[in-house]
Parts: structure tokens; C-alpha cells; sequence
């Protein structure tokens, strides 16, 4: 069987749950299918933004920086 772009997977969803994804579907004009796929993209930024914010602060307590050094490291960057 060769690659596929996208494949098909079974979830279980409570039904109060999948009520409420048809709902947000039809009003956003989506399929169930696409409204899951956002959610899951939508979970997987978030978990590699807490990632690297995670980073930030271990880096930020190594180097001693407190929360305004990094302010104003970002508006020197910024300017």
C-alpha cells in the first residue's frame, strides 16, 4: 500500500462532546473532520509553545534574569 496524504483514524467522543464539534462545525462552515484536525494542530503549537517557554525560563534562571531583564532584552531587540 503506498503513502497517503491524509488517513482515515476512528475516535471515540462523548456524545455531549461531538454535539457541541458538529455545532462549531456548521457554524464555522468546516467538516467534523477539519475541525478536528484544527484542534488537534491547535493542541500540538500549544504543548511546543509551553515547550519552549519552558526553555526560555530554565535558560532565564541559569543566566539569573529576572522577568523586567527580559523585557528589556526584548524592546533592545525590538528597537
Amino acid at each position: 500500500m503506498g503513502n497517503r496524504l491524509a488517513q482515515p483514524v476512528t475516535i471515540t467522543v462523548p456524545t455531549g462532546l461531538l454535539a457541541k464539534a458538529d455545532r462549531l462545525a456548521r457554524e464555522e462552515g468546516r467538516t467534523r473532520s477539519g475541525l478536528f484536525r484544527e484542534g488537534l494542530r491547535a493542541l500540538l503549537w500549544k504543548r511546543r509553545w509551553e515547550s519552549l517557554q519552558a526553555y526560555g525560563s530554565r535558560v532565564a534562571r541559569k543566566k539569573g534574569l529576572k522577568e523586567a531583564d527580559i523585557e528589556g532584552i526584548v524592546d533592545r531587540i525590538r528597537s
